[in-house]
């Protein structure tokens, strides 16, 4: 069992969010495949505001790794001779390094009576050891997993010794964007994934671990990292979450962790439908629609049309290359008349379905717009983001029936609000400027209240996730064009989920609406 498995599980070990103060030791035990490895030494588990801190020495040392501590800089050096990998830590310092390679850690180590101790929480997260503590008993079991083979690792899943084999960096699903807006996390991956997702308290948080995944090179040459590899954008616009975390959690096998940093504990639903996209929605009980209870993977089902439309509303749809390829004479038939599809994001992304999807909406007799993904954050990066959403509208023939759509829906980089409104208004006046056409701006009904009321000369087209419920008047906008009211809808044509569309008036009148534009 003292294999190179273990190494990493060192590392993991550290990779734990913060805790406030120390707390006085406890009398307990530590078990290691059933043996008590903390009785003989006399070492005792640190408890901290209900975290469990152990020695990490003494259970480097029964593992068989070669330990050196320096006083004079406080600093642990763990050494690997099987695979000649050193790790370095240093006593109240958040970053470690791995032979030389600086790494950031969530708290620093602590050390107190000679012993360094670290929390063991995460050791069931983020590898295949399984982990118990007994608070009666104060006692921590270890329980190792088995090993299959040198190029293979137990990993926690469905079962606690499940073999997943090391992915080439090739073969690894790359995520290219992580957003949260409309009470609902969403991971734009390109292929396959299962992600295993899971709720801590003490400081209420979802977890999201996708193992085989990496950032794309657009994600990491267009996200901020600090200098341990950590990212994080605040969320002000949802009562339940205060900020989303991410980062490369572990290189064996290959992860990406994504945290959802709760207000306060909140039930939550997982869509995971092969789409190129994970949602992890948190559950509104007094107005959303998504289901409470476990956080397991459901199927979308169709939902209530709004049962606060007038009759005869038109509805729509919008998608993108998440949505696979869609039989759009099916969405017709189903009695969807218009459909925004995605174009572009950033300054040179175009969505590689982008043209597809125009022409076989046009075919199905559609009508058909086009949005664009700001990511701007300065008036001068959002007409450069405004110039590439116009090359793609030319290359799909130019004027699209519906006006062209700014999606501004997040502030990852926490701009003021009127920071928030030049950087739109520099997008549309750009926009209008190279197409002739005055856009629509889409956004969630939180997020819609950043936008002054210089906003209200564009139509708003604005997501609320309800079928209750339709959006509310803000300072810019006293109503909605259009409503976005479910993000898990299902249509035929289209594999998964979709986003449903209602536009506020008939098919005619959206027809008649569109002469003059």
């Amino acid at each position: 069992m003292k294999n190179i498995r273990w190494f990493a599980f060192l590392f993991l070990f550290l990779l734990v969010f913060p805790v406030e103060s120390h707390a006085a030791s406890s009398s307990s035990h530590i078990q290691l495949d059933g043996k008590d490895i903390s009785a003989a030494k006399g070492v005792e588990i640190q408890e901290v505001k209900g975290n469990v801190l152990v020695p990490l020495r003494l259970i480097v040392e029964e593992l068989g790794y070669k330990v050196n501590w320096e006083p004079k800089t406080r600093t642990i050096t763990i050494q690997n001779q099987n695979k000649n990998q050193i790790l370095s830590l240093q006593v109240d310092n958040p970053m470690a390094s791995v032979n030389g390679q600086q790494m950031g850690l969530a708290v620093a180590p602590l050390l107190t009576g000679g012993t360094t101790y670290v929390p063991i929480r995460f050791v069931s997260e983020q590898t295949g050891i399984d982990v118990t503590w007994n608070s009666e008993l104060k006692t921590v079991v270890l329980t190792t997993p088995a090993t299959s083979s040198v190029n293979s690792e137990s990993s926690r899943g469905n079962s606690p010794t499940q073999t997943v084999t090391d992915v080439g960096e090739n073969a690894l699903a790359p995520i290219s964007q992580i957003s949260f807006t409309n009470h609902q996390l969403t991971i734009a991956v390109n292929g396959k994934v299962s992600p295993k997702v899971t709720t801590l308290t003490h400081t209420d948080r979802i977890v999201v671990d996708i193992p085989d995944s990496k950032f794309s090179e657009d994600f990491l040459s267009s996200q901020s990292f600090d200098k341990g590899g950590q990212g994080a954008f605040p969320v002000t616009d949802d009562p339940d979450v205060s900020q989303v975390r991410y980062s490369k959690f572990s290189t064996n096998p290959a992860s990406v962790r994504i945290v959802v940093d709760l207000n306060n504990s909140a039930p939550y639903h997982v869509l995971n439908e092969d789409d190129d996209k994970v949602i992890v929605a948190i559950d509104q009980t007094s107005d959303e629609t998504a289901p409470t209870g476990p956080a397991t993977a459901i199927s979308p089902t169709e939902p209530a049309k709004p049962t606060l439309a007038s009759d005869g509303h038109a509805q729509g749809i919008d998608v993108s290359h998440y949505n696979g390829k869609i039989d759009w004479q099916q969405v017709a038939a189903a009695g969807k008349t218009f459909a925004f599809i995605k174009a572009t994001e950033g300054t040179k992304y175009q969505d590689n379905q982008f043209l597809v999807n125009v022409q076989g909406a046009r075919d199905a007799n559609i009508l058909v717009g086009a949005y664009h993904f700001l990511n701007a954050t300065t008036a001068d990066g959002a007409r450069l983001e405004a110039a590439n959403f116009a090359r793609a509208i030319d290359s799909a023939g130019g004027r699209l029936d519906l006006p062209p759509v700014l999606d501004y829906e997040n502030n990852p980089k926490g701009l003021t609000p009127a920071q928030i409104s030049e950087v739109a208004h520099a997008f549309l006046d750009e926009m209008e400027k190279l197409t002739g056409r005055q856009p629509i701006v889409y956004t969630g009904n939180v997020f819609a209240s950043k936008f002054d009321p210089t906003f209200s000369m564009y139509k708003l087209w604005v997501a609320r996730y309800s079928t209750t419920q339709k959006p509310t008047a803000v300072p810019a906008w006293n109503s909605w064009w259009a409503w976005q009211y479910s993000s898990t809808g299902s249509v035929p044509g289209i594999n998964g989920a979709v986003d449903l569309d209602e536009y506020n008036g008939t098919i005619d009148e959206l027809r008649s609406s569109l002469a003059g534009s």
